[in-house]
């Protein structure tokens, strides 16, 4: 079960990020028993990740030290049951200039298009695609985002295009205030994007260093438990996409616009898919 939030939906940010975790119905269920003792002791009634970030909310008078303190505990928690995190980014502007561009009748949002690697990158990932395909994949994504309808839409076209209807089960839509597991998808969104728009406003020669330096909150949350990371430039074969990594794996730029437009064409062909 692929628990996913988005971050930079908003006009004035130029990337837009789908995240989250994966893990089987027992593994969520004994994180949301272990964990929530925490968020009782630090008297945080949901996690908002912007709220924790610009201090606000229930996150209103505490220290930097506090804030840290609390993520590192329940990531901690996190990584006793859940396997893998996905992170995939897209740059709004160019993805749309690209659209714009294309032949299709149809163009996925950027919203859409993250989503659909993730969904192709589960089925391939070598620690949790094997139990997919033989246990299946059901996806929870927070309830009330503008592009869920056609998220939903795409979920079932691509199960029907593909014969996938025994792998992708089923998708649903929760309240985040509702859903721990939603919250914690909340925080790699944000702290992901926010990373994702330093790599990408960086040059070759200043990646290196800002992949080593993504900040004290994106070290601790992705310490324990291994990511995949890919931020999407440009959506032409010929061109550049910026892929970075956490946890120690080296900085790279590969010819992303072919692996991006790839990954989404191994789920979705014809009409729907990303600019190409």
């Amino acid at each position: 079960m692929c628990y996913l939030d988005d971050s930079g939906k908003d006009p004035q940010n130029r990337i837009t990020t789908v995240a989250g975790y994966i893990a089987t119905e027992e593994q969520w269920r004994a994180f949301e028993i272990e964990v929530e003792p925490i968020f009782g002791n630090y008297d945080v009634n949901v996690l908002h990740a912007k709220d924790l970030h610009h201090t606000d909310g229930c996150f209103e008078d505490w220290s930097v030290l506090k804030k840290q303190a609390f993520v590192a505990r329940i990531c901690t928690v996190l990584s006793h049951h859940v396997p893998v995190g996905v992170t995939m980014s897209a740059l709004k502007e160019t993805y749309g200039s690209r659209a714009k561009e294309s032949n299709r009748k149809r163009t996925v949002t950027p919203y859409t298009f993250c989503h659909n690697v993730i969904v192709d990158w589960i089925l391939r990932d070598v620690l949790v695609g094997r139990l997919a395909h033989t246990e299946g994949l059901s996806f929870v994504l927070e309830r009330g985002h503008q592009n869920n309808v056609e998220a939903e839409q795409n979920f079932y076209d691509v199960r029907k295009l593909h014969g996938l209807e025994g792998v992708l089960r089923s998708i649903a839509f929760v309240p985040k205030e509702n859903c721990r597991a939603i919250q914690m998808a909340d925080l790699l969104a944000f702290y992901s994007r926010r990373h994702g728009v330093e790599m990408e406003k960086t040059t070759v020669n200043e990646r290196a260093r800002a992949h080593r330096s993504p900040g004290t909150m994106m070290n601790i949350i992705t310490e324990r438990v291994p990511h995949r990371a890919f931020v999407a430039t440009d959506f032409r074969a010929t061109d550049r996409t910026v892929c970075f990594g956490f946890g120690g794996q080296a900085p790279e730029e590969r010819a992303g616009g072919r692996r991006a437009r790839r990954a989404g064409k191994r789920l979705v062909s014809g009409e729907g898919q990303g600019p190409s």
